[in-house]
C-alpha cells in the first residue's frame, strides 16, 4: 500500500528529511554536494547565503516538462531510477524462466503487466467491474458497511482507514487506529488559494465518471455529490499542524464507546469483514472527523454513498487503467495541482509502481547490485560520531535540568540506527502473492490485500519492528525518524552524491549526509519527538520548567518562520513546520560541531578551492538544498507539508547557527546576521 500508487500508507509517527511530493529529474549526471560552479560570487554570503552558494546553479537549472521541481533529491532519484529500470527490465526479459513467486518473476511480471498498454486499453474498466457491480448491488446500510470494509482490505479508501501500529502509550503492544483519509488536504476545500483548483477538481471528478460509463449530465450531478461529502469531512478535519500532534490524535476508545459515539456505522460488521475478532478497543485519531462521518452516514442516501465509493474506486485505479484514465488523472493530479507539463515516459511510471508496490523485493535486487558493505560501514561510523556530538550537546545544555537531561541521554542511548538496508532475515517476503503478466490492477489489489491482512494480523501480537518497511524503504532518497520506535533509518539510496561521497573531504560529507543524520536524531527531541520517551511511549518525561523553556524557544522559531513569504501573500506556517525546523537547526549545528571536533587546529585552517573546512561545510549544507519549484507544487507544500521550501531551510537554520557567523565574517548590519541574544538555541 504505497502513496505513489494512490493506495494508502499509514505513517503514524514517522518524520522524514525530504518533502513528500516526489518527482524524478531527467538527468543522471552525478553531482557532488560541493561545487564551485554553483557559487555566485557576485552575491555576498553575508547578505544571502542561499543565493551565494547556489546562485549560478539557480540561473542555469531548468525544471523538465515532466517534473514539478529540480533539486538534489531529484538528481539522486534520477540516478537511482536508471539503475532500477535496468534491474527491472532485465527481470522482465527473463521472468518466464524464473520460478513462480521468486523475486525476479514478481518484479518482472508486475512491470510487464503495466507496460502492456494495448491490453489495458482493450480491457477498459473490466479489471474493476466486479467491484463496481458489488457497489451497484448495495441495497441496505449493512451492505454498504460490508463493501466499505472490503474496500479497506484492498487498499481502496472510502472515508476512513483502519490499520495496526504500535500503541503510542504502550510500545509493547499494538493498537488498531482509525484515521481520516481524503484525496486532498484540508485547505484545498476552503482556502482561497485553491479556488481555481476546486473548480478543476469538480470537472475532473465528472470526467472520471464519464470514463467509467456515466452520461455527462449524471456525471456532473455525481461530481457535486462527491465534492459535498468531501467538503463536509474536510471541515471537521484537524489542521495539518494539529494533525501532526500525537497528543491531539490519540483517543483510545473501548468498542462500546466507539459504538455509542459513532452509532451509524455497524462496527461489529465492519470489523468482522476486516477479519478482526475479539477487538476490545481502538484509537481514534480524529474524533470530530468521525463524528462528521457518523452524521453523514445518516444524512446522505445510499445512492450518494454508492456514488462516492464508485469515485474512490475509479480515481484510485485511474493511473492503472486505460490511457484515457491515465491522462485524465495526470491532467488534474499532476498538471493542475502540481504544475507538471507532460507525463513521464511509460517505462518510468511503471518502474515506479514496481518500486513502491514491491519495495523489499525491488530493493533487494538494487542493493545487491549497487550498494556496498563499505558504504554502509562508513555511514554507520558517521552515525556514531553524530550521536556522540549530540550526547555532548545534551550534557552541556545550559537550560535543561539534570532530571530531564538524564532521561534525554537515556533516550539518545537507546535510539536505534538502521543504515542502508535490512539484515538478511529482516527482508519482507512477498512470495505468496500471485503476480500475473496480464493483470496490473489485479496485481496491485492483491498486493494491497496481502499488506492489509498482514498488518491486521499483528493486532494481538507483540510489536515486531521491520526496518525499512514503510516510508524509508532502501530505494527511497530520504531518511526517517520513528517516534514510537525511537529509531532512525538512513536508506541505501540516499547514501550517494550529493549527500555522501567517500572521495570528498569530511567537511562536505559532514554537512550533507551528516546533516541528514543529525536532522533525524534531532527529530527525537523536537516538539513531537520530545513527547515520546526512550521506549517509544507517548509520555511526559520533562519537568514543567524544562518544558516551558523548550516551548519558549520553539515559539520563537515559529515566529521566525511565520515571516517567510515563498509566494506573494503566502507565508510559511511556523507551527506546521516546527518539527522540521527544529530538526534542521539541530542538523546543521550538530553536524558542523562534529566536523570541528574531528579536525586538528591545523586542519581547520586548511583550504580547498579557497574555502576552509568550516566554510565548505556550510556551503555543502546550502547546496544540498538547492532547488527550483513550480508555483503549483510550492503552494501545496506551503499549505500542507511540514517541510518548508528548501531556500528557507537554509536561511532559517543558518541564522541560528553561531559557528556560521565567524566562518563568513558576518557582522552587525549584514542581512544574514542575528544578534547573539536573538539566536534561537535549542540543541
Amino acid at each position: 500500500m504505497k502513496l505513489s500508487s494512490r493506495l494508502f500508507l499509514i505513517a503514524l509517527t514517522s518524520l522524514s528529511f525530504t518533502i513528500t511530493n516526489k518527482a524524478i529529474a531527467d538527468t543522471s549526471k552525478k553531482e557532488t554536494g560541493f561545487s564551485i560552479n554553483n557559487i555566485d560570487t557576485s552575491v555576498k554570503p553575508q547578505d544571502n547565503f542561499y543565493q551565494f552558494a547556489n546562485g549560478n546553479w539557480l540561473k542555469k537549472a531548468v525544471i523538465p516538462d515532466d517534473n514539478v521541481r529540480v533539486d538534489s533529491f531529484t538528481d539522486v532519484e534520477a540516478v537511482r531510477d536508471q539503475k532500477l529500470l535496468k534491474i527491472i527490465t532485465q527481470a522482465s526479459g527473463k521472468s518466464a524462466i524464473f520460478p513462480k513467486e521468486s523475486i525476479p518473476q514478481q518484479v518482472g511480471d508486475l512491470y510487464l503487466s503495466g507496460m502492456n498498454l494495448e491490453l489495458r486499453n482493450k480491457l477498459g474498466i473490466v479489471p474493476i467491474q466486479p467491484i463496481l457491480t458489488q457497489i451497484d448491488s448495495i441495497a441496505t446500510p449493512e451492505e454498504l458497511i460490508t463493501v466499505m470494509a472490503n474496500h479497506s482490505l484492498k487498499g481502496l479508501p472510502s472515508i476512513f482507514m483502519a490499520g495496526v501500529s504500535t500503541d503510542f502509550k504502550n510500545s509493547q503492544v499494538n493498537a488498531l487506529y482509525i484515521a481520516p483519509i481524503l484525496p486532498q488536504q484540508k485547505d484545498f476545500y476552503s482556502n482561497d488559494n485553491f479556488s481555481k483548483q476546486r473548480e478543476a477538481y469538480i470537472t475532473h471528478i465528472a470526467k472520471i465518471f464519464i470514463l467509467g460509463g456515466e452520461k455527462p449530465e449524471q456525471a456532473q450531478s455525481q461530481a457535486q455529490t462527491v465534492f459535498a461529502i468531501e467538503t463536509a469531512l474536510a471541515e471537521s478535519q484537524l489542521t495539518p499542524a494539529d494533525g501532526n500532534n500525537p497528543s491531539l490524535t490519540y483517543h483510545k476508545k473501548s468498542l462500546t464507546q466507539l459504538k455509542n459515539e459513532i452509532p451509524n456505522i455497524n462496527w461489529d460488521l465492519y470489523f468482522q469483514e476486516m477479519g478482526l475478532s475479539g477487538l476490545q478497543e481502538v484509537v481514534v485519531r480524529q474524533p470530530k472527523y468521525m463524528a462528521m462521518v457518523n452524521q453523514l452516514m445518516k444524512e446522505k442516501s445510499l445512492e450518494d454513498w454508492k456514488t462516492y465509493l464508485r469515485w474512490r474506486l475509479l480515481s484510485g485505479t485511474a493511473p492503472h487503467l486505460t490511457e484515457d484514465f491515465v491522462q485524465e488523472d495526470f491532467e488534474f493530479e499532476y498538471k493542475v495541482m502540481k504544475g507538471a507539463k507532460q507525463q513521464k515516459p511509460l517505462e518510468q511510471r511503471i518502474a515506479e509502481v514496481v518500486r513502491t508496490m514491491l519495495p523489499h523485493p525491488t530493493a533487494k535486487l538494487y542493493v545487491a547490485e549497487y550498494f556496498s558493505a563499505d558504504d554502509k560501514a562508513k555511514a554507520e561510523k558517521m552515525v556514531e560520531n553524530i550521536k556522540a556530538e549530540f550526547r555532548l550537546r545534551l550534557q552541556e545544555n545550559p537550560w535543561m535540568s539534570s532530571e530531564t537531561r538524564q532521561k534525554a541521554l537515556e533516550k539518545l542511548d537507546k535510539m536505534k540506527s538502521y543504515i542502508g538496508y535490512p539484515d538478511e532475515k529482516e527482508w519482507v517476503d512477498y512470495s505468496s502473492i500471485d503476480i500475473k503478466t496480464d493483470d496490473l490492477v489485479g496485481n496491485l489489489l492483491r498486493i494491497n490485500e496481502w499488506n492489509t491482512r498482514r498488518n491486521l494480523a499483528t493486532l494481538n501480537k507483540p510489536p515486531v519492528y521491520e526496518p525499512f518497511f514503510g516510508h524509508a524503504n532502501p530505494t527511497e532518497v530520504n531518511a526517517q525518524y520513528s517516534s514510537n520506535i525511537n529509531s532512525i533509518e538512513i536508506p541505501a539510496a540516499i547514501l550517494q552524491a550529493p549527500f555522501f561521497d567517500a572521495s570528498l573531504d569530511d567537511a562536505v560529507n559532514y554537512c550533507a549526509i551528516g546533516g541528514v543524520i543529525a536532522h533525524e536524531i534531532t527529530h527525537g527531541f523536537d516538539s513531537t519527538g520530545r513527547t515520546f520517551d526512550a521506549e517509544g511511549n507517548l509520555k511526559d518525561w520533562w519537568t514543567a520548567e524544562d518544558a516551558k523553556k523548550f516551548d519558549e524557544r520553539a515559539n520563537k522559531l515559529i515566529e521566525q518562520y511565520n515571516q517567510y513569504e515563498p509566494l506573494p501573500g503566502l507565508f510559511i506556517n511556523g507551527e506546521l513546520s516546527l518539527t522540521e525546523n527544529i530538526a534542521d537547526l539541530g542538523g546543521i549545528n550538530i553536524a558542523h560541531s562534529a566536523l570541528q571536533r574531528s579536525l586538528t587546529d591545523a586542519q581547520k585552517a586548511e583550504k580547498i578551492d579557497g574555502y576552509t573546512p568550516s566554510q565548505r561545510c556550510f556551503i555543502s549544507w546550502a547546496q544540498v538544498w538547492k532547488s527550483k519549484w513550480r508555483p503549483e507544487i510550492l503552494r501545496l507544500v506551503i499549505l500542507g507539508d511540514p517541510h518548508p521550501p528548501s531556500e528557507f531551510r537554509v536561511k532559517g537554520s543558518l541564522v541560528n547557527t553561531p559557528d556560521f557567523f565567524p566562518a563568513f565574517n558576518i557582522q552587525k548590519g549584514d542581512r544574514m546576521n542575528k544578534d547573539e541574544a536573538d539566536i534561537i538555541k535549542i540543541w
